[in-house]
């Protein structure tokens, strides 16, 4: 990648073959200049260093150092170091999915849903392990890389092993929570709902609407939910569609206003002002931005959006 060249990444232009759970380790890796991911990066640095430059700031990160991001929050690498480090990278669609149940989990909820999507965080939470656990983390994603290759028809059950044992490591690195929950127990209508949301952002959901499709009191639902995922239904779900619509906008000639009517937004003008306000750029500036790398000779397929 041009260090000088802001890019989006999607699945397509970033792997080669349809797995959905990919895991790389880079050596000596290089300067990458600004780019988001559709899809969730987990990154863990084994030796060297860099200045990381991310949604949130400077720092400079060395050995041991970790982050996981959600899509749509977008980072770069300079001044690179003798730096190593691995890429785990898999589809948000699992979370909906295999990883459902993980929103229940004390320490897996927040490493996935409610740190990342607290407003300051942007997207992103860092960790620092250990060395016995990032020897632990090294070594499960050794073992994920060499199934990189493999065939994803034997080998699926395999890679979602692995990352499930990955971010059991990660999250039981993450700092103490100002206050625990007084209860582990699971709560279904949570599940349902998160996966409704994840199968589809674009549909006019509201707090009743939602409620009733997982046979749930609408302000049980807005309690339990905000207790596990870290905010209410309707935050997640305006969440989700601002990830969805970064993958629009860099994917596809829609017009502005009709990405923000595919992600479930019929007026524009709202449609900017909550871009403007989860990334700090209008969605007009993020396609400025991150189209310039868009190849010419085989551009990407705009994502599926649901439409009720």
């Amino acid at each position: 990648m041009d260090q000088h060249v802001d890019m989006h990444l999607t699945w397509a232009n970033a792997f080669n073959d349809a797995n959905r759970i990919e895991a790389n380790l880079n050596e000596n890796h290089g300067a990458i200049a600004i780019h988001d991911h559709e899809f969730i990066e987990i990154v863990v640095v084994c030796a060297g260093s860099c200045c990381h430059h991310h949604v949130q700031g400077e720092q400079s990160i060395g050995r041991g150092d970790a982050f996981l991001m959600r899509p749509g929050a977008w980072h770069s690498y300079r001044d690179c170091r003798s730096l190593t480090l691995y890429n785990c990278c898999f589809d948000p669609g699992i979370l909906g999915r295999e990883l459902g149940w993980m929103i229940d989990d004390p320490n897996l909820g927040r490493l996935l849903w409610s740190l990342p999507l607290a407003p300051e965080q942007h997207g992103m939470v860092f960790m620092h392990l250990p060395e016995s656990q990032l020897g632990s983390c090294c070594g499960i994603l050794d073992n994920l890389c060499a199934l990189t290759p493999a065939d994803i028809t034997n080998y699926r059950p395999d890679r979602v092993g692995l990352l499930v044992q990955l971010l059991g490591v990660l999250g039981r690195q993450l700092p103490a929570a100002a206050s625990q929950p007084k209860s582990t127990k699971p709560h279904p209508p949570t599940l349902a709902a998160l996966k409704l949301i994840d199968d589809d952002p674009a549909r006019d959901w509201s707090m009743q609407s939602l409620a009733q499709h997982v046979h749930s009191n609408p302000d049980y639902l807005a309690r339990t939910f905000s207790a596990v995922a870290g905010l209410p239904p309707m935050a997640y779900l305006r969440r989700r569609r601002l990830e969805l619509a970064t993958s629009l906008l860099a994917n596809s000639e829609h017009p502005v206003g009709e990405v923000g009517n595919l992600v479930g937004w019929p007026d524009a003008n709202y449609f900017t002002r909550r871009f403007r306000a989860e990334f700090g750029l209008s969605p007009s500036a993020y396609r400025s931005r991150f189209l310039k790398a868009r190849p010419l000779s085989k551009p990407d397929p705009a994502p599926s959006v649901k439409k009720s």
